[in-house]
């Protein structure tokens, strides 16, 4: 009678946000830089050496100009993009990053919990990012629930409304 319960809660729930995207955008953001993805794995770098607490918080973390200058505090190409860090670093200045994922604020999710425990690829849902020459306008993947919960039932972990709403 519970599960039954739950089920019925859990289709109602789908069918008010089905339509609600788990990840949004609301504009095509400035960055600071035009980052290469693409660039940096090309040269062999994973995701978490830039977005440092992908494993172990909640959140992954946008890098800090003192993370791109672990590399580039020297030039090391001939970019201009790479001379703008140096330039914004001796002004005592930081990259201001602009958000593209975003959650709705019903939704907690955590990164530690699904890249360093679920073993879940930052592909399954920031999409194909490491093909990308400049930061992305918008999300690459447009995840709604649905996707959520079909990923949780593949890997067979709970998927109990609670566990992702607040």
């Amino acid at each position: 009678m519970k599960r039954i319960i739950y089920l019925s809660l859990f289709i109602l729930l789908f069918a008010l946000l089905g339509s609600i995207t788990v990840f949004s955008f609301s504009s095509a953001p400035e960055q600071p830089i035009k980052y290469s993805h693409k660039a940096h794995i090309d040269q062999g770098l994973e995701c978490d050496e830039c977005h440092i607490y992908v494993k172990t918080q909640t959140f992954a973390s946008i890098p800090k100009i003192s993370k791109c200058l672990e590399c580039h505090e020297d030039a090391i190409t001939e970019s201009k993009e790479e001379e703008k860090i140096r330039t914004i670093a001796s002004k005592g200045g930081e990259l201001h990053w602009k958000r593209v994922f975003r959650l709705p604020s019903h939704v907690f999710f955590s990164h530690r919990r699904h890249v360093a425990v679920g073993k879940v690829e930052c592909v399954e849902c920031h999409g194909e990012m490491w093909k990308l020459t400049e930061p992305p306008k918008k999300p690459l993947k447009t995840l709604v629930m649905e996707d959520c919960i079909n990923c949780h039932i593949k890997r067979n972990v709970a998927w109990d409304c609670i566990d992702c709403h607040k």
